[in-house]
């Protein structure tokens, strides 16, 4: 009982503390500005005090009442509660406000005492008054505030960013040095259009459209598969399309607002992990596996999904197929593809995997360019509860892009309106058209 007490006074203590810190420092900006408003716009009851009181009090009453007197009744007895309730809440703000100016003369006062003792100190009170030297840009007129609110401080704006700009610094600590010598291989955007012929056959008539990562994972899978490929190119390119992956990820679950395509995104993901970890795709080894195998077996997944009769309910909403039938049709249609191609131009597997790489670099780049626009989305698009740590991360992702978004800005960009650019299907379609108009003239 006596531990229980303690803890209770602890509790007590720090609540007390924590409250009495919150109203100085409330007192102490206020301070700041006493002399730049009225008496009477001092203690003006802005209307969102009481705008949901006043309109609970004018709307009508929720029940079905079928006698008029008993209705009225209840109507002028919810109008006097309310009414009560108005002033007693105007009461409070009036108070408060009250207390909040009498606090802030008292500091005020108590401040001008203090620094008046001498020259130096004089300076230091002038300083204070005008809330320290304007330095740098102002953001305050950034700052959204309700009406009759008090502006911002330009001291708490400074340490807001000066808290921004050591969230910055911490991402750069963490920014991905791996994928920059991969990003640096894509010189056009001719991958994210190359890495899957039109002209393949379907193997059904209706199939699931490409996210930004199921492309990249199934295109290294095939390039780690390559027989003459020397561990140390293949680790590599592995950890450089996983730092690619991290932003990739971060912006197909901004940009896909709807989830329409999470069960794309879900496929890419039990893919990597089979692959990163394992070096393996659909639990396939893919050392032993070569393009053609990966193709047969891909091609085996699909059919024997689509036949099965259980499954007819599935088979014509492509987003509704399993993961492993998902990032089946992809590794079909991209090792179709590539065979494709090499019956025309014969590569070794080095020119192959190096082939391979710098697709994976287009279809990253473009991607990427994407980067910049999600950061700003995490900002302010988003609910309020959840904007400070998004704020937050945000700021930790431009530090952890700074080298990445200066590699996009840096790249010639098609021209796509923000709905086109956020999806890999729809560079597809503008660069297809890009490609048909250079053929025609």
């Amino acid at each position: 009982m006596v531990r229980w007490c303690d803890q209770a006074s602890i509790g007590v203590a720090l609540g007390t503390i924590a409250s009495l810190l919150r109203w100085f420092t409330t007192a102490q900006f206020k301070s700041t500005k006493i002399g730049e408003k009225s008496i009477k716009d001092e203690f003006k009851v802005e209307g969102y005090w009481t705008e949901r009181l006043i309109h609970w009090r004018d709307s009508p009453l929720g029940l079905r009442i079928g006698h008029h007197k008993f209705r009225k009744l209840l109507h002028d007895a919810k109008r006097l509660i309310l009414n009560l309730c108005i002033g007693v809440q105007i009461f409070i703000v009036l108070g408060s406000k009250l207390v909040l100016l009498v606090s802030a003369v008292l500091i005020k006062l108590f401040l001008f005492c203090r620094f008046k003792q001498s020259d130096d100190d004089n300076s230091c009170w002038n300083a204070y008054v005008r809330a320290g030297p304007e330095q740098g840009p102002d953001f305050r007129r950034y700052v959204l505030l309700l009406e009759g609110e008090v502006e911002l401080p330009k001291r708490v704006l400074d340490i807001i960013c000066s808290e921004v700009d050591e969230l910055i610094k911490r991402g750069k600590k963490k920014k991905s040095k791996n994928i920059i010598k991969l990003l640096q291989k894509s010189v056009n955007f001719d991958g994210v259009l190359e890495f899957d012929n039109s002209e393949i056959e379907r193997l059904n008539p209706r199939e699931p459209t490409n996210c930004w990562s199921l492309p990249i994972v199934t295109l290294t899978s095939i390039a780690i598969s390559l027989p003459n490929i020397t561990d140390v190119k293949s680790n590599q390119l592995l950890s450089c399309v996983s730092e690619g992956l991290y932003f990739v990820s971060l912006i197909e679950k901004t940009m896909d607002s709807n989830g329409e395509l999470v069960s794309i995104r879900k496929a890419a993901d039990v893919a990597w992990v089979g692959v990163e970890l394992y070096r393996k795709w659909l639990d396939k080894d893919l050392h032993t596996e070569t393009i053609q195998n990966l193709s047969s077996i891909a091609e085996k997944t699909i059919k024997d999904f689509t036949s099965d009769q259980a499954n007819s309910f599935l088979v014509d909403d492509p987003l509704n197929w399993p993961v492993k039938v998902i990032a089946a049709n992809s590794m079909y249609r991209i090792t179709q593809t590539i065979l494709l191609a090499r019956r025309d131009h014969y590569l070794t597997d080095d020119e192959l995997f190096e082939r391979l790489s710098v697709m994976v670099s287009d279809i990253l780049v473009a991607c990427l360019t994407n980067l910049a626009h999600v950061i700003i989305m995490m900002c302010h698009i988003c609910p309020i509860k959840d904007r400070e740590r998004n704020v937050r991360q945000a700021a930790v992702h431009l530090g952890e892009s700074e080298e990445i978004l200066e590699i996009v800005q840096n790249r010639e960009i098609p021209r796509l309106d923000r709905e086109k650019a956020a999806s890999i299907e729809g560079w597809r379609s503008v660069l297809k058209r890009d490609s048909n108009e250079t053929n025609t003239n």
